[in-house]
C-alpha cells in the first residue's frame, strides 16, 4: 500500500461568477457581417452561462456557428467541445430529449445561413431519405401545408416548432436572446 504523506490539504475558494452577458441581437435575420467574400449571419452567444438552461442554450448557439450539419449527437458534441454524455445530460436536465434538441439545433442552424431558402432546406441537411426530411420539417412547423415564405425568421421558427415545449427554460432563454432589441 502506498503512503500519501506527501499530499497536503488544499484550500478551495469560491469566487462568484458575474451575471451572464447576453449579446442582444436586434433584427437578427437582417444583421450580417462581412467575412471575406462570403456573408455570414451573426450568431449570438452566452458568454458565461450560470444555469443549466443557459448552458444548454449556449450549446445550441455553438452548433449554429458550425459549417457542418450536426446530424448526430456525437458530431454536435465535438463541434461544441463537450462530451456526448455531457450534451445528452444537459438536454435531459431541462426535460428535452437529446434527439429532439439535435433536430431543433439543425433547423435553427440552417435559418441562420444567409443563403437559406426554405425550398432548398434538404440541401443544407445531411439526410439520406425523404421520410426523415418530412419528419423534421413537420416538427419544425414547416410541414407540407404550412404557409412558409422564402425567409423564415428565428422568432417565427421558435414560436412554431414542436421539438421543444414552449415553456421549456432553455427555449425561453433562446427566445429572450432573439427578442431583445
Amino acid at each position: 500500500m502506498t503512503m500519501l504523506s506527501g499530499l497536503r490539504p488544499a484550500l478551495h475558494v469560491s469566487v462568484s461568477q458575474p451575471v451572464p452577458e447576453l449579446k442582444p441581437v436586434p433584427e437578427l435575420a437582417a444583421k450580417r457581417q462581412q467575412s471575406g467574400s462570403q456573408m455570414m449571419s451573426v450568431v449570438p452567444e452566452i458568454v458565461h452561462p450560470t444555469s443549466m438552461a443557459e448552458r444548454w442554450a449556449s450549446y445550441v448557439l455553438g452548433a449554429c456557428k458550425s459549417e457542418r450539419d450536426p446530424r448526430t449527437l456525437g458530431i454536435w458534441a465535438r463541434q461544441i467541445g463537450v462530451s456526448y454524455t455531457t450534451l445528452c445530460e444537459s438536454c435531459r436536465l431541462i426535460d428535452v430529449q437529446p434527439r429532439h434538441a439535435r433536430d431543433f439545433t439543425r433547423v435553427l442552424r440552417i435559418i441562420f445561413m444567409p443563403a437559406f431558402d426554405f425550398r432548398k432546406m434538404a440541401s443544407f441537411l445531411d439526410i439520406s431519405d425523404k421520410r426523415t426530411l418530412n419528419s423534421i420539417l413537420q416538427t419544425a412547423g414547416m410541414g407540407q401545408h404550412a404557409a412558409i415564405s422564402h425567409h423564415i425568421s428565428v422568432g417565427s421558427f421558435l414560436d412554431n416548432q414542436q421539438f421543444i415545449a414552449r415553456e421549456n427554460p432553455g427555449l425561453i432563454i433562446l427566445r429572450n436572446i432573439f427578442v431583445e432589441t
